[in-house]
């Protein structure tokens, strides 16, 4: 995006500048670990990526990090986390870091990423699925054996091929909108509803139930093969995964 750059984490300075960031955007506490810039630093020896955005006073706006994984003796690149500080959202700067992040994958010889979030946050799930065009291929239940504002630490954990064309268009939204966590099939897709944002869920004071619902659903159908292909709002209350075969 004009005005904004991207480049590796090449200092201390730019490290710890980080860590601040990151607890920022997250409102952690006091008393909570983060990470340190030692790892970033190792990271960026090791084959993985730490990756800041800059504005054009060169102040640290955002970042990246991330390492490599193996499945089945297979590399991917697993993007841990990205953080975005609140003034700079909006401008595109997540989409060019994961653009950086994947320039640094490919040159170390890695053609796929993957990442995991919250599939209650619909706003995250359209950046991953719609506007870089990742699948989410993997369901994990309370992946960090932890609490969040929504319950369980429930992930979605999406697949991103470095080499693969753009996605082929996904069909019109369905008019027929169902409850938070239901699924109605239509043809050869099917459309399941969670909320368009996490203050109107909160609002409602059923956040514990529709992480429920909306778990036993995507452990139903991704486990089954199927594929979160888009999420995209329905209306001012609710937002729709797109689910299908990839």
């Amino acid at each position: 995006m004009p005005g904004i750059t991207t480049r590796p984490l090449a200092t201390t300075a730019e490290r710890l500048a980080a860590v601040r960031l990151y607890r920022e955007v997250f409102g952690l506490p006091g008393d909570d670990p983060a990470f340190t810039p030692k790892l970033l630093s190792a990271l960026r020896h090791t084959g993985g990526s730490a990756v800041g955005a800059f504005d054009e006073d060169d102040r640290l706006v955002g970042f990246t990090y991330g390492f490599v994984g193996l499945d089945d003796g297979t590399p991917y690149h697993y993007s841990q986390t990205a953080a975005v500080a609140p003034a700079a959202q909006g401008r595109g700067v997540g989409r060019q870091l994961k653009r950086a992040q994947a320039e640094v994958a490919r040159r170390a010889g890695v053609r796929t990423m993957r990442w995991a979030y919250d599939p209650l946050q619909a706003r995250n799930a359209h950046f991953n699925l719609d506007v870089l065009g990742a699948v989410g291929r993997w369901f994990h239940r309370d992946l960090y054996d932890m609490e969040d504002h929504n319950g369980r630490t429930d992930r979605v954990v999406v697949e991103w091929d470095l080499d693969e064309p753009p996605p082929a268009a996904v069909p019109p939204l369905s008019r027929d909108v169902p409850d938070w966590g239901g699924c109605r099939p239509d043809g050869d897709v099917c459309w399941l509803a969670v909320p368009a944002s996490g203050d109107e869920l909160r609002r409602t004071g059923r956040a514990l139930e529709v992480r429920d619902r909306v778990a036993d659903e995507l452990t139903r159908l991704l486990g089954s093969g199927r594929v979160l292909l888009s999420c995209r709002r329905a209306d001012d209350r609710t937002a729709l995964y797109c689910v299908g075969a990839r």
